[in-house]
């Protein structure tokens, strides 16, 4: 959609702008998740810059008349509150009832100043920013057996790769099998001796427990492996979100700096014309000065 700058809204942010802002956000993060893990790429051309004009349709769609850089700056804005909120109801929440600290939601503007937090996040707006965080958390693709896959969070799947136990071998019987004395045909019908008979049933023994053995721990040895990979790729994902922030966060710290340059100039520029029209007057007073010197008669 392409929309004039001068229809873009000014001012604060109402409630239902910022909601329609929440659903955009969360819609983009659903759709490059699916896109991720689909095999598609996402990164030509200026993936951010593209991602934050799909914010912006959905929020005129909406009703939402913003700007790109509107949506980008307040989702900056909401997700600073947000995490400072949270981070207080953590502390709540982990010193129990005799802590000393207050619920966030129990104090007025006053108290949140004093204790560094936003002074107007509503409970709505904190709720939709929690469901958000929650689904944009890293997923991993867990393969089924028929080959297909299946997105599932990166907590979920590293409870799914969890290393398989071996199965456990069957108690052996406590009760001996009997020996039946047997005939040599070499002795002539003798019957062997009992130590002879378990130097015989020992080797036979011990090579099943040893292949049962070989097989539980290549199959251990495979689940750890799985698992060792779900944990790589959720920290890879994990990684690149947080470079992309630090991206993000850079080009908006360069262009506050431009801006303040900006204005520099400005000023800078007003401080000459005015000091260009001073000596303009000077100069007329001086000529105007000059001119009435100049008419009046010479004294006789």
């Amino acid at each position: 959609m392409a929309n004039e700058p001068s229809e873009y809204r000014k001012g604060n942010w109402t409630v239902e702008e910022t909601t329609v802002l929440i659903e955009a956000k969360k819609m983009d993060d659903e759709r490059r998740l699916m896109i991720r893990h689909g095999g598609e790429s996402s990164s030509s051309g200026k993936p951010g810059k593209l991602r934050w004009k799909r914010v912006e349709d959905y929020c005129w769609k909406n009703g939402c008349l913003r700007s790109q850089n509107q949506c980008n700056d307040k989702w900056d804005n909401l997700m600073r509150d947000f995490k400072k909120v949270r981070e207080h109801q953590r502390r709540v929440a982990g010193g129990g009832d005799d802590g000393g600290e207050k619920s966030y939601w129990m104090m007025d503007k006053n108290e949140r100043k004093e204790h560094s937090l936003p002074s107007n996040m509503l409970p709505q707006i904190f709720d939709a920013l929690v469901e958000v965080v929650e689904r944009k958390g890293p997923a991993v693709m867990v393969s089924g057996g028929g080959g297909g896959g299946v997105i599932v969070p990166a907590a979920a799947a590293q409870t799914m790769l969890l290393p398989l136990q071996p199965p456990a071998q069957p108690p052996s019987s406590p009760f001996a099998e009997p020996s039946f004395p047997t005939v040599d045909s070499d002795t002539g019908g003798h019957s062997e001796s009992p130590a002879k008979r378990r130097r015989r049933r020992s080797p036979e023994r011990g090579g099943d427990g040893g292949a049962g053995a070989v097989g539980g721990s290549s199959l251990q040895e495979v689940c750890s492996a799985i698992s060792h990979s779900g944990s790589i790729i959720a920290e890879a994902i994990q990684s690149r979100e947080e470079r992309e922030e630090r991206r993000h966060m850079e080009v908006l710290s360069l262009h506050e700096r431009r801006l303040q340059i900006e204005e520099s100039n400005a000023e800078i520029n007003r401080q000459g014309i005015n000091g260009l029209v001073d000596a303009i007057n000077k100069l007329a007073n001086s000529i105007l000065a000059l001119a009435s010197h100049k008419n009046q008669p010479d004294p006789k």
